[in-house]
């Protein structure tokens, strides 16, 4: 398993292939999770940083301003 690290949230790209998508009512959810209890695990990115896990988490992290994200 590998090691979690922290990296800047803009050289992370979502995957323009992925189906799923999240409405705003639940990117605010996540918003306020992250708010109330800060990322709590990585998003999965690949070599390329693009997300493979946690596109919502990453869209929230963006909507606050955060300017980075472990992975």
């Amino acid at each position: 398993m590998a090691e979690s690290e922290t990296k800047k949230i803009d050289l992370i790209k979502f995957d323009p292939s992925n189906v799923r998508t999240h409405s705003k009512e639940n990117i605010k959810a996540i918003e306020a999770s992250l708010k109330r209890f800060g990322q709590q695990k990585p998003i999965v990115i690949d070599k390329n940083y693009i997300v493979r896990a946690g596109n919502g988490t990453l869209a929230a992290a963006i909507s606050l301003g955060w300017k980075h994200i472990d992975v």
